[in-house]
């Protein structure tokens, strides 16, 4: 069985150096508690492993048994590969909720394992040439598996003395647990990602879920019950609506005295108010465009079902505007087939909605889903003043997110990372500049409320690789700018805690509808109650980490530890102490949040729909909670 050995020892070895290289990079190295509290529990997963893998052979002394082993220690092996890569990159283990993302949407999960291929390119040959390499190895030994010792006392022998060391090192680690501050980072290293998935895959067999299933109801379009304002439609203000991809607040000249990154929009900010501290219920921009345009909650799910063609549009923005006679439309420079979302915006009731494949110009693009924003000025500007009813224009930037490269005309991209990412921050902000020029110069400037926020932040901490996982401030407090001259008085500021599901209800109020009994989650902003308001977070995948944020004080519930931690951002701004809450306030908190999770749910017809054309250009394909669009020329 020495194979068996090699391979889990390869496994283990991998998988415990990857887990202190994150820690390294975290600078949470700490002294031999924190070592053993991050590692014994893979010691003790693969140690488990063993002596099931002896008692087998005990019981069965037998070449079926050999290769058997062979596979589960290989199965093993896999699952360290796969759980090292995400380490090494987000910062977190690998859990399930993650890898049924791509099993499920391998095409729309591809362009992100493009771009880090396209990053690592040494490393993923190195990495290609070894997997080679075991899948021969693997072959063959299951072609000529080695010979298990029939000698039943050397088998008793290894399993005694391995049961053994798993009943002494879990002593360690309880006597190790006590007193030892592992950090955020440590914490979220102080399990088995193997044993999670094990369990995790043993709840799926037996339709456990650990949460109770339950939907909700979300309003069809014309389900509303709202008062359309009093003013006729030619006095009614155009609506233009931005989002702006992966900018956290602390990113902006708002956020951060002296960081001269968006001088537009600190100018809008001083035209208009700023709301200082906004919040996104989920980091991930499907899920944030739910929130802005709906005022509910996302669905906290990893897939996005919100866009899955619907014989019963979803009552938005969009739709309640168009009550009043506006006309509406979505701009994007991202591509339209990414997650279906032209089903996203045909739902939410838009009259039309432009991507990227629409300009049919490949040399606007800066990466695989991102493109020069400033390409959507015109189409966007042009498609509003084709009419003289109000209009609500909907965009979302795309520059900010990976692979961070601004267009060539722009300026030369810098090498740093840091560097090149503050680059993307100041061509978006210059994109605001244009979009401002582009309206005036057609003069539809005179009445348009103007509504700039962010969909998510982004991390910049060595040990997140700028990935979403963790749900530091910087992923989900986003800047929030609403500019009407005439009509919200300048420089305002409204410090009360907001939400992204806070939009639609403070346009619609602004804008003269009566919402009284509209039933949004979302709160009018410009209207704040003073009350401690408890904004809700998560990240995007199933099973992730998530809480709210109340006043100064932030709550984090991590299902891979089951533990519930706090901080106290007036004193811990860079959430680097945690504090455990224990007993039955932990109970409470997991409960509330596991709660408000639950109540995103929904449930959708898994009727396919074949051959609808959306926005002319558009042919979709949707089935159960997966969906396809392809962009007819």
């Amino acid at each position: 069985m020495r194979v068996e050995i090699f391979i889990l020892l390869a496994g283990l070895a991998s998988t415990v150096w990857a887990k202190l290289v994150v820690l390294q990079r975290a600078q949470e190295l700490g002294g031999l508690g924190k070592w053993a509290q991050v590692s014994l529990p893979d010691i003790l997963f693969f140690a488990s492993v063993l002596l099931v893998i002896r008692v087998a052979c005990l019981l069965k002394p037998h070449c079926f048994v050999a290769r058997c082993s062979l596979v589960l220690s290989s199965l093993i092996l896999v699952w360290s590969a796969l759980n090292i890569c995400w380490l090494l990159e987000s910062g977190v283990q690998l859990q399930p909720g993650v890898l049924m993302l791509a099993v499920q949407n391998p095409v729309d999960f591809w362009p992100l394992v493009q771009s880090r291929v396209a990053t690592h390119k040494v490393w993923f040959a190195l990495s290609l040439v070894v997997l080679i390499m075991v899948v021969v190895g693997f072959v063959w030994l299951m072609l000529r598996p080695g010979k298990v010792v029939a000698n039943r006392v050397h088998h008793v022998r290894w399993a005694v003395g391995t049961a053994f060391a798993i009943v002494v090192l879990s002593l360690i680690r309880g006597a190790a647990a006590a007193g030892t501050n592992l950090g955020l980072t440590g914490e979220a290293m102080s399990f088995s990602s193997h044993c999670y998935a094990l369990a995790w895959t043993v709840g799926q067999a037996n339709g456990s879920s650990g949460v109770a299933a339950g939907t909700r109801n979300i309003p069809c379009i014309g389900e509303r019950q709202v008062v359309l304002p009093q003013s006729s439609a030619d006095e009614l203000p155009n609506v233009v609506l931005v989002l702006l991809e992966s900018i956290p607040h602390s990113a902006t000249s708002l956020g951060s005295v002296g960081l001269e990154t968006t001088p537009n929009l600190a100018q809008l900010a001083r035209e208009g108010v700023e709301f200082r501290l906004t919040r996104v219920p989920v980091s991930h921009t499907t899920k944030a465009l739910w929130a802005v345009l709906t005022g509910s909650s996302p669905i906290i799910e990893g897939d996005y079902c919100e866009a899955i063609v619907a014989d019963e549009g979803y009552e938005s923005l969009a739709s309640l505007l168009g009550r009043a006679g506006y006309r509406s439309a979505f701009f994007e420079m991202s591509k339209g087939s990414f997650e279906c979302a032209p089903g996203l915006f045909h739902n939410l009731g838009f009259d039309w909605a432009w991507f990227r494949e629409n300009l049919e110009d490949p040399s606007a693009y800066t990466g695989i889903l991102t493109g020069d924003d400033c390409c959507l000025i015109d189409p966007a500007c042009d498609w509003a003043a084709e009419e003289t009813r109000p209009f609500l224009l909907a965009m979302i930037t795309t520059i900010a997110h990976e692979p961070y490269t601004v267009p060539d005309w722009y300026g030369k991209p810098e090498q740093d990372f840091k560097d090149r990412y503050y680059q993307t921050v100041r061509f978006t902000d210059y994109f605001l500049g244009q979009l401002c020029q582009g309206l005036q110069k057609r003069g539809l400037d005179d009445n348009t409320i103007l509504c700039v926020i962010g969909d998510h932040g982004l991390s910049l901490r060595e040990e997140t690789r700028s990935n979403r996982w963790h749900p530091f401030e910087e992923m989900i407090h986003v800047p929030w700018v609403l500019r009407w001259p005439g009509h919200v008085q300048a420089g305002g500021v409204v410090e009360d805690a907001s939400s992204q599901m806070d939009v639609t209800p403070t346009l619609l109020k602004l804008i003269g509808f009566d919402i009284s009994d509209a039933g949004f989650e979302g709160v009018d902003a410009l209207s704040p109650s003073g009350e401690h308001r408890r904004c809700f977070f998560s990240s995007w995948y199933s099973n992730s980490p998530r809480g709210f944020v109340q006043d100064n004080r932030k709550v984090i519930y991590w299902p891979y530890v089951d533990k519930v931690f706090e901080y106290d951002l007036s004193v811990d701004p860079d959430e680097k102490h945690p504090v455990p809450i224990l007993s039955e306030e932990k109970e409470s908190i997991k409960q509330c949040v596991l709660a408000w999770q639950e109540r995103s749910r929904i449930e959708i017809d898994p009727k396919r729909f074949t051959g609808v054309l959306l926005f002319s250009h558009w042919q979709t394909f949707c089935t159960g909670r997966s969906g396809w669009a392809y962009y007819v020329p």
